[in-house]
């Protein structure tokens, strides 16, 4: 069980602390769309279509029963 802190250096410190965590999940959310983004081009060229979306990548994991989220 956490405490409160009792110090404005102490919310300060829990604040830069949850704002790094923040930073850091962003910066992963960009290197990972750019990668769905790249996945999705070359899905494009190995099936021969156009405009994939990652939302299609989803689809065609689920129906050709690719487990999303572990191991396949």
């Amino acid at each position: 069980m956490t405490t409160e802190p009792t110090t404005v250096m102490g919310v300060l410190q829990m604040a830069a602390d949850a704002l790094a965590e923040q930073d850091r999940l962003r910066t992963a959310l960009r290197v990972n769309d750019a990668r769905l983004t790249a996945l999705c081009r070359l899905y494009d060229a190995v099936e021969r279509t156009t405009g994939i979306q990652p939302h299609h990548l989803r689809t065609a994991c689920e129906m050709r029963g690719v487990k999303i989220g572990g191991d396949a």
